[in-house]
């Protein structure tokens, strides 16, 4: 059977294809490079915070960069955050001490998981970018007050059901409300409505604002 022309089954051409790819590739190296650029960053502060006493240690670093330099090690705190490592935080020896580490414990450990939190959101926030670099970037169509609140409970996470029983409307309804949305927002598929609202700047995780109304169902719904 031979394979569908790319122009059949899409409208597509071949080398429109191609250029995607290449975008999407070149897209990726720039958040690649920005990530390292600021991890560099991020290592060279603890470094400079701590006056030489502590080493952000991440081994992509050390393995795009060569080996890393000698550092006297008293204690190692491992860098984690949920079930993703990203290296070990390395203290040094008190000079006037050697057998007891330049940072106290409990300061090491806190520097630890502050590096954690910061390298995880970091990765958080590139894997977000590139998500949303994919989407058209288009002024969204005006949304009705009921095409906001269910898009506020889609971006929370909630599903169809859920939205339902807050709104008080048919499942059916929220489907109709949820594809008019991803019209307005340019996108088809509903995982890209939360992406597509946060880029708009329709929606924001740490707006606590929002309630859903209690008036009665209109005609917008």
């Amino acid at each position: 059977m031979l394979a569908p022309n790319v122009n059949e089954t899409t409208g597509t051409s071949l080398q429109e294809f191609t250029q995607l790819i290449v975008d999407l590739l070149s897209l990726g190296q720039t958040v690649y490079q920005q990530i390292h650029l600021v991890c560099e960053d991020l290592c060279q502060e603890v470094m400079r915070a701590t006056q030489g006493s502590a080493r952000l240690f991440l081994p992509y670093r050390s393995s795009s960069t060569g080996q890393p330099d000698p550092f006297p090690t008293s204690v190692s705190f491992p860098v984690q955050y949920r079930n993703r490592t990203y290296g070990k935080l390395d203290i040094a020896p008190d000079p006037e001490r050697p057998a007891y580490p330049a940072l106290p414990l409990s300061v090491a450990q806190l520097l630890a998981n502050t590096c954690s939190s910061l390298l995880y959101s970091l990765e958080l926030t590139a894997l977000i970018e590139g998500q949303s670099q994919r989407l058209d970037a288009q002024v969204p169509a005006h949304l009705t007050k009921r095409e906001r609140e269910v898009l506020e409970l889609i971006c929370r996470g909630n599903d169809q059901q859920a939205i339902a029983a807050q709104l008080s409307i048919a499942p059916a309804t929220v489907d109709t409300h949820r594809k008019r949305i991803g019209e307005k927002l340019g996108v088809h598929s509903e995982r890209d409505i939360p992406l597509a609202a946060f880029r708009a700047g329709l929606f924001s995780i740490l707006d606590e604002s929002f309630t859903v109304t209690d008036a009665p169902p209109t005609r917008e719904d």
